[in-house]
């Protein structure tokens, strides 16, 4: 999982396989000089079970919530049920990948928005493994209006509402409307796509998911 993308400006920059090259682009992504952290323990393989309402309220664009650390990502219309793990940046300055085992895990970049507060949180997961399929293998197939739920330590579910699906080359990555800031809680999921580029050992696109914040669930004790 790989891609480049030259902006103007100075620092390399990797996101779950998406490798960037930045120019003076450190406020979109965040974490600035921070010294860089180790990846959260994670030895789950399954999140917890989620029960919702059945008859949920969807706001157009739902307030801000408070935030709380995330713990599991749920889309239910392609089956992801996955533990999350915090990501950080490396000594490098390149934002951490999620490790190849546990397959079922995700990862969240812990120097951007908590999903659900204001502004563009990012998920990140990876495609497949050498050995099968990994936690986002049918990320591609997620439609606009899909629902996107993210657990969190405080028993709260944030409730995205997916606007769309983009297929792109890693050559034009976004970078700006992925990473930009946001006047809504919004959530980047992202994962490799496309055909594989052998020589490069890498896939040659990546499929970002956007969503917004629909709803705010509070689980009973």
């Amino acid at each position: 999982m790989g891609h480049k993308l030259i902006l103007a400006g100075a620092g390399a920059v990797s996101l779950a396989g998406v490798s960037l090259i930045l120019m003076g682009m450190t406020g979109i992504i965040g974490g600035g000089g921070d010294e860089p952290p180790e990846p959260s323990p994670m030895t789950q393989r399954t999140a917890p079970t989620l029960n919702l309402p059945k008859n949920l309220r969807l706001a157009h664009v739902a307030a801000p919530m408070t935030a709380a650390q995330p713990y599991a990502v749920y889309i239910p219309s392609i089956g992801v049920a996955a533990p999350l793990m915090e990501l950080g940046l490396d000594a490098g300055g390149a934002i951490q990948n999620p490790p190849f085992s546990p397959s079922n895990l995700a990862g969240w970049y812990r120097y951007g928005p908590v999903p659900g507060q204001r502004g563009a949180a990012v998920i990140t997961g990876h495609l497949d493994t050498k050995s099968g399929p990994a936690v986002f293998e049918y990320l591609r197939n997620v439609k606009r209006g899909a629902q996107i739920q993210v657990l969190r330590a405080d028993r709260s579910v944030a409730v995205f509402v997916v606007d769309k699906v983009e297929h792109t080359p890693k050559s034009t990555f976004p970078t700006r409307k992925v990473y930009g800031k946001l006047s809504y809680p919004g959530l980047r999921v992202i994962t490799c796509g496309g055909s594989f580029d052998p020589a490069a050992h890498s896939y040659r696109e990546n499929t970002i998911v956007y969503a917004h914040l629909a709803a705010p669930v509070y689980l009973k004790s």
